[in-house]
């Protein structure tokens, strides 16, 4: 073999394996190598830097394997010999070093039906048991509830639309959707902050349920009588009035029902106030554990268990809804209940806040700004149904709140005749009417530990479920982040955040935490609802681009969002977002928990806490301006598109380039 002696030791390395090769056939991908690095060899007086050279040589043998290595995954072709042997090439260890190193699939809903449910544990949660029920009383009845309705169909759905299409695009959850506007990724996770907030406090409701599904097994309900050690003088339970201590009747200033007194004196232990904390009610510890091990058992493998546990939990919330409104129906006074809760008030049609509260109601029953519904979506299939699924959500939704509000005042009726006092003697919002008010009905009905398990396991369900979904946005988001997965990292991080929560939610469950639960409940959405979700339809209908955004959908499902949906997106939802803002900003807020007032320091903590789902945006605008380089703010991520890569370089081809301001407002017009 002879080698001219200026010959690279590559040059000669591909010499002497083409003389072994003789004889047998050289492999063709080792021919081609010989004949490129032959050209790569200097000739005399060629004053290259060998150093650079042996790299140029290095460079183009990887680019060579790169390119023949799926070629040799065939086996030899079979000889006289023998059969066809297989051939074990690097290829196969480079398969098993991928999967190691991306790890799992993201994971799918396995049917849609999974959505379904998982996006109605969302729109169907304790504000239709206690919230929204007390909005129809107040603002009008029937006529708070029509309006309701048509601001659900004319922003809740577009907004629910929205918010699947996002999620459902690229396969991500709220703090990676914002790729498409690194300037404003702050608004996708601050929607991850909101979620961190309010999901401990979030926990106490369950924890309540659990109590009170626990004490349903006693011989009498607890709740239902004056003589039990917590009682006071001051309970009244409607059919003796309370003695003094010489033993003749008399009445207090204050009477209060059993329910309450066992609510507020035996459940809770309250204190005076918030700055008198006291110590742990041990008891509602103990269920909040309970509570956090289901949670963490639905949560540890993913979208596949949380798919079969909201297929369970939801229609089972439904049936014993509808066993309550059947029975609460038959009560004695339950129709004057129901009718007090539908009777019109024309009076209140024309009140500007009537308007306002329904409009909000709709936005907050969609989970507007919470990143929820983008974060369930975004286990969707790629091109699966959006529009069709919004609609459907849509009218169970509201089809649930409607029977709601009449199961909870067909019980108001109930207790109203029972008491012989006048319905808004007993109407009341919040917790307790849930954990008072209906209390008593059941305690005092044939049968009560029946139906007061019925009713306490439809507040723990309802509370589970919204844990559960509150919980997946930010372990989504974490998961997100990392650039590999695994059941390790999944079980690692959901342990993590279920022992948080847990932690966290101590404080909400000592003598005073009522009045923190109160605190953080009025403040955690008070600013971020309106200028998250400003932001929101701000960036996608006028930096991203309608026209973009509509393509996006189209490839997805097939067709183009409707225009009247787009014009809400971009002129209607921005300019009623403003309005509500504006309004809520000229409203006194203070705080407060029935008689008691808050000290002025709780306000401060109230506003700070409305600050914190804020905090990201200013962040992430410095992050984009200095610390990234050759990225346009305003312009989406090289790794933003569509979640399924076989859809890329489709999403690449009919990518939006620049569009004048006509060009966008001309976009959304456009069919």
């Amino acid at each position: 073999m002879l080698v001219s002696g200026n010959s690279s030791p590559t040059a000669l390395w591909a010499a002497s394996l083409t003389e072994t090769q003789q004889g047998s056939g050289a492999i063709p991908v080792f021919e081609k190598l010989i004949g490129y690095i032959q050209t790569l060899r200097p000739e005399e007086g060629d004053t290259r830097n060998m150093a650079e050279l042996e790299s140029k040589e290095a460079t183009v043998l990887s680019n060579e394997f790169a390119e023949q290595e799926q070629p040799l995954r065939t086996t030899q072709a079979p000889s006289a010999s023998g059969p066809a042997v297989p051939i074990h090439v690097t290829r196969f260890e480079f398969e098993d070093q991928t999967a190691v190193s991306q790890g799992m699939e993201r994971g799918h809903w396995t049917c849609n039906a999974e959505f379904i449910m998982a996006a109605l544990a969302v729109t169907t949660d304790y504000s239709y048991i206690w919230w929204f029920p007390y909005m129809c009383y107040s603002h009008g009845g029937v006529v708070f509830m029509i309006l309701y309705a048509i601001f659900l169909l004319l922003i809740g759905v577009p907004i629910f639309y929205m918010d699947l299409s996002l999620g459902q695009f690229c396969g991500r959850g709220p703090a990676h959707i914002w790729n498409f506007s690194p300037l404003f990724r702050g608004v996708g996770v601050g929607m991850v902050v909101v979620n961190a907030v309010v999901h401990p406090m979030y926990g106490v409701i369950p924890s309540w349920g659990m109590y009170y599904l626990f004490q349903s097994g006693s011989s009498v309900l607890p709740w239902s009588t004056c003589s039990n050690s917590w009682n006071t003088p001051s309970c009244f339970d409607g059919q003796t009035l309370p003695l003094n201590s010489s033993g003749d009747s008399y009445i207090p200033r204050r009477l209060l029902s059993p329910g309450q007194e066992y609510f507020e004196n035996r459940v809770l232990q309250i204190s005076p106030g918030i700055e008198s904390p006291g110590g742990l009610q041990w008891e509602l510890v103990g269920c909040r554990f309970g509570t956090v091990v289901l949670i963490f058992a639905a949560l540890f493998w993913g979208v596949k268990v949380i798919g079969k546990v909201v297929l369970v939990t939801v229609p089972l919330i439904f049936g014993l809804l509808l066993t309550l409104f059947i029975r609460g129906m038959t009560l004695p006074g339950s129709l004057e209940g129901v009718g007090y809760l539908l009777y019109p008030s024309a009076d209140l049609f024309w009140d500007v806040h009537t308007w306002s509260s329904a409009c909000l109601s709709a936005m907050y029953t969609t989970g507007m700004t919470t990143g929820i519904i983008s974060t369930l979506s975004s286990y969707k299939p790629f091109t699966s149904t959006a529009l069709r699924d919004s609609f459907i959500v849509y009218g169970v939704t509201l089809g649930v709140g409607v029977v709601a509000s009449i199961v909870v005042f067909s019980f108001f009726g109930a207790l109203a005749e029972k008491k012989n006092v006048e319905m808004s003697n007993v109407v009341d919002r919040g917790v307790q009417a849930v954990f008072v008010a209906m209390a008593e009905v059941v305690g005092n009905l044939p049968g009560s530990n029946l139906w007061g398990f019925a009713l306490f396991f439809l507040v723990l369900l309802i509370g589970l479920n919204i844990q559960i979904i509150f919980a997946e946005v930010v372990i989504t988001a974490v998961l997100d982040c990392l650039p590999r997965r695994s059941r390790l990292l999944r079980l690692l991080i959901t342990a993590c955040f279920c022992g948080g929560s847990f932690l966290f939610t101590l404080p909400y469950l000592s003598r005073g935490g009522v009045y923190f639960f109160s605190m953080v409940d009025v403040s955690a959405m008070r600013l971020s609802v309106y200028i998250l979700g400003f932001l929101q339809f701000l960036t996608v209908g006028w930096i991203y681009g309608m026209d973009q955004f509509s393509r996006d959908i189209k490839m997805m499902t097939g067709l183009r969002p409707p225009v009247v949906f787009k014009f809400i997106w971009c002129f209607v939802l921005p300019l009623v977002i403003l309005l509500l803002l504006l309004l809520s900003l000229s409203q006194e807020h203070g705080l407060f928990y029935g008689s008691y007032s808050f000290p002025v320091w709780a306000e401060v903590m109230g506003w700070f806490i409305s600050l914190v789902p804020l905090a990201p945006i200013p962040v992430f605008v410095v992050v984009s301006f200095v610390l990234v380089r050759n990225q346009a703010p305003l312009s989406a991520k090289p790794d933003w598109g569509p979640a399924d890569p076989a859809y890329r370089a489709e999403y690449d081809a009919q990518k939006s380039r620049y569009m004048t301001l006509l060009g966008r407002v001309k976009a959304v017009f456009t069919t």
